[in-house]
């Protein structure tokens, strides 16, 4: 079974991540659970719509990942089934549907996800317009996130002789896998290692539901101001965790790494670290090992290393 996948951006030069997102076709159609079916052609998943006429779309790996999340099936056991067993599968997960109507979202006319009519849009392109008056370093994106890097907000040496660029990641996902969401982001100059560190103990971020109108924008616009005004309150934190011993961390890091990477990889991950390290010699190996991975499994493991100086 092959699972399509648009264009991947990494790092990339926000001019041509605007330019791509303004020139693809995309649109929304709303139909009835029962109105949709699976098929496949032996290697591509095909929606099949019936809205008046049939008509076909190849199936992008968001859709189908979206369907299955929506019954939080595994997505890790794919590997083990057959096309035909996938195919059936999602057929059934469409049939027991409850809502009355479900949004289909079509990009270059391939099936890019499937949400509830409940849904609140906001798109990356529009994301993007907001945060151009912060200033738009660079941006990562794929068919399941939007992160967008600000420009370097201040510098800092919260270790002496450990120069940190401190600057904003802003966060979105059109397909429904994640949540509106500005957070810190911590560079060091010394290994070019990042962070990802949460803006106040709340976490705070919005989902794409139950919204108003225009109050995901006001939202994003107080998450950006509230994050520069607490960057005094990150360097406190990290000060503080080279005075930490690590050990209490170690267990459960171990166990997200091993979630992503499979069981035992933290062995690997970790064996650098020495009995009288800190909890900042951990945060400093699992930002450097992020940059070996995919944009996805480095936000995942950026993510861990802030949360170790943010707690």
């Amino acid at each position: 079974m092959i699972l399509l996948e648009g264009i991947e951006f990494n790092n990339a030069d926000p001019k041509m991540v605007t330019e791509y997102l303004s020139s693809i076709s995309r649109k929304s159609i709303s139909f009835k659970p029962s109105n949709l079916k699976v098929s496949n052609d032996g290697k591509f998943l095909i929606l099949q719509t019936l809205n008046g006429v049939v008509k076909e779309y190849p199936i992008r790996k968001s859709f189908l990942y979206k369907l299955l999340r929506w019954y939080s099936f595994p997505t890790n056991q794919l590997h083990r089934m057959s096309i035909d067993t996938v195919t059936s599968l999602c057929n059934d997960f469409l049939l027991n549907i409850r809502a009355d109507l479900v949004n289909v979202k079509l990009e270059n006319d391939e099936a890019l996800t499937i949400l509830s009519p409940g849904y609140n849009e906001l798109t990356d392109l529009e994301v993007l317009e907001l945060c151009s008056p912060f200033g738009i370093e660079s941006i990562s994106r794929n068919d399941f996130f939007l992160r967008i890097y600000t420009n370097e907000k201040f510098k800092a040496e919260p270790i002496p002789g450990d120069l940190c660029g401190f600057s904003l990641n802003i966060f979105n996902s059109e397909t429904g896998f994640g949540a509106l969401r500005v957070s810190h982001y911590l560079l060091r100059y010394q290994c070019l290692n990042g962070a990802v560190v949460k803006v106040d103990e709340s976490n705070d971020k919005r989902f794409h539901y139950g919204h108003a109108e225009g109050e995901l924008q006001k939202f994003l616009n107080s998450q950006i101001i509230k994050a520069l005004e607490s960057r005094l309150k990150l360097i406190h934190h990290i000060k503080k965790s080279n005075e930490e011993d690590l050990i209490p961390y170690v267990a459960k890091i171990s166990k997200k790494i091993d979630r992503l990477l499979g069981k035992n990889s933290s062995q690997k991950f970790l064996k650098e670290l020495k009995e009288n390290s800190t909890l900042y010699d951990l945060f400093n190996v699992i930002t450097s090992r992020a940059t070996d991975y995919d944009i996805s499994k480095r936000l995942y493991l950026e993510k861990i290393a802030g949360e170790l100086i943010s707690d």
